[in-house]
């Protein structure tokens, strides 16, 4: 607010009830009075009132806890329905192929998930001959194409 439209109010917009101070002295010292004359509040308890007194105040109550297996369990079915729904790519409409393969996570899967009797069951007998492997010729270009692309501690084994 600016200095100048300071002087310019003329009343805080606070009001007061109308009689409200031409009556506050006399309410004021008639309470103190009415202090001065009751020192107690009336109420008062029979002499040995609570020590024959016999309620059972104490009752069980259920207690359900938030944390039980049961809902963690189906929170966490909700939360894992979700991020598998937002995975499953829903909303791109495109479809794969196998251009959109990786080369090294598919070497990895068949690495880690097969075993070396699953690959032998997709060849046949008559594919794998042994002159195959011994007529087959490597040219010196590309065995150096090969070796240069190859990572050397591949190589060792553990």
């Amino acid at each position: 607010m600016k200095k100048e439209n300071i002087h310019n109010i003329k009343n805080s917009g606070f009001k007061v009830p109308q009689n409200y101070f031409e009556g506050l002295e006399d309410s004021v010292l008639a309470e103190a009075k009415l202090k001065n004359l009751v020192s107690d509040s009336g109420f008062k308890t029979p002499e040995g009132y609570l020590e024959n007194f016999s309620v059972s105040i104490k009752k069980e109550t259920k207690v359900i806890s938030i944390f039980s297996r049961k809902n963690m369990l189906f929170v966490s079915s909700i939360a894992a329905a979700i991020v598998l729904f937002f995975s499953l790519n829903v909303f791109n409409n495109s479809p794969l192929t196998l251009n959109d393969l990786d080369i090294t996570t598919v070497e990895d899967y068949i690495l880690d998930e097969t075993e070396l009797g699953d690959l032998a069951s997709l060849f046949q007998d008559n594919e794998l001959s042994e002159s195959q492997f011994i007529d087959y010729s490597l040219s010196d270009e590309t065995l150096d194409n090969y070796l240069e692309s190859i990572d050397v501690n591949d190589l060792y084994s553990e």
